[in-house]
């Protein structure tokens, strides 16, 4: 990996983002997950976002205790 790979909405499925694709496009919105952007200027244009920030955002997420988890 160069670190420069793109990703479509498949292939963030497939890194086990659970989301639906409504509500992962509301976490971009909101800037809780990595923004896309489109490749070309037409809107029919998938949208993509860099591998790195989608790994990223996994990891520090992987990292935080969840909110509501039961305390001991």
């Amino acid at each position: 990996m160069t670190g420069k790979e793109v990703v479509n909405w498949r292939g963030v499925k497939a890194l086990g983002i659970p989301y639906s694709r409504t509500h992962w496009f509301r976490l971009c919105a909101s800037g809780e997950a990595p923004m896309f952007f489109k490749l070309r200027a037409h809107r029919n244009s998938p949208p993509v976002w860099w591998l790195h920030e989608i790994v990223g955002w996994l990891e520090a997420r992987a990292k935080t205790k969840p909110a509501d988890a039961p305390r001991k």
